[in-house]
C-alpha cells in the first residue's frame, strides 16, 4: 500500500519558485520539472525510504531524507517518512545552502 503524501505549504511554494525560474528558460522544461516533481512523489509513496538520512549537524532536521527530483538531479526533495505518511518538507536546488534554507 502506497503512503499518503503530504506536501508543506513552504515546499509547494519551493516547487512553484523553481518552476518560475526555470521557465525564465524554457516554459516546456518548467512544465517537465513540474511533472518529474509529480512521478518523484508517488516513488516516494511507493518507497518511502528509498531516499538517504539527510547528514547535518543541525539536531532539528534529524530524521529528514533526501532524494534527487528524477530526471532533474539538481533538485532535492526532502521528506520525512512515517508509517503511511510522506511528509514533504522542502524542494531545493542542490547549489544552495542547505541548512540556511530550512531557516528562510
Amino acid at each position: 500500500m502506497a503512503a499518503e503524501i503530504r506536501i508543506l505549504s513552504q515546499a509547494r511554494t519551493d516547487i512553484v519558485e523553481l518552476a518560475v525560474h526555470i521557465g525564465q528558460d524554457d516554459i516546456s522544461v518548467a512544465s517537465r520539472f513540474l511533472d518529474a516533481t509529480d512521478e518523484t512523489f508517488a516513488l516516494l509513496a511507493r518507497q518511502p525510504f528509498i531516499g538517504t538520512k539527510y547528514v547535518t549537524k543541525t539536531p532539528r532536521l534529524e530524521g529528514i531524507r533526501v532524494f534527487r527530483v528524477k530526471k532533474f538531479p539538481n533538485h532535492l526533495m526532502f521528506y520525512i517518512a512515517r508509517e503511511n505518511e510522506i511528509e514533504i518538507v522542502r524542494v531545493l536546488h542542490g547549489s544552495r545552502d542547505l541548512d540556511a534554507a530550512f531557516d528562510a
